[in-house]
């Protein structure tokens, strides 16, 4: 299990982007941070007997960070890298439906190696997004500027379905 959570004061928008990642990626669960500190997060993980945590960071009330922790020898430990969000797009609610993503999908070298991180991390397979026999994926695109698209896609159709971020930036 994988707890999704935000970091403190959480916006609407970064709330509703840790419902949409929940949404989409298997085995996770939206945990509710409230006023709880890193000692009360390191208990949450624990009674959810998990050791992996999905942490939305916001900047000026939108979502700014992404960052990834595991729990090792009972601290948390940042995973690189932290991924700098530049924005994030949010399907409207009424377009709603929604598939876990069933593996990983890169366009390009620069996004591979982003790609083979979220694949160890989520532990989901990492695919060829143009011979994939899975229908979900969480596909990371990038372009000539070193951007970073992520988002699920319909492997058959092409079509994202559901949230869309852009990374300018990744901290390793």
């Amino acid at each position: 299990m994988i707890l999704v959570t935000t970091g403190r004061n959480p916006t609407h928008s970064t709330r509703r982007l840790c419902k949409e990642l929940t949404r989409f990626i298997p085995n996770t669960r939206r945990l509710v941070r409230g006023k709880l500190g890193l000692r009360q997060l390191l208990d949450e993980l624990a009674s959810a007997e998990s050791d992996r945590m999905i942490i939305v960071y916001r900047r000026f009330g939108e979502p700014s960070q992404i960052g990834l922790v595991r729990l090792e020898g009972g601290q948390l430990k940042k995973v690189p890298p932290t991924i700098m969000l530049q924005s994030t797009k949010l399907e409207p609610t009424r377009k709603r439906h929604s598939s876990k993503v069933e593996c990983i999908t890169a366009d390009s070298k620069d996004a591979l190696h982003l790609a083979e991180v979220f694949s160890e991390f989520l532990e989901l397979p990492l695919a060829d997004y143009r011979t994939s026999e899975f229908k979900h994926s969480l596909h990371i695109s990038g372009d000539a500027r070193r951007v970073l698209r992520v988002a699920p896609i319909h492997l058959q159709t092409g079509q994202m379905e559901g949230f869309s971020l852009i990374a300018n930036n990744l901290q390793w």
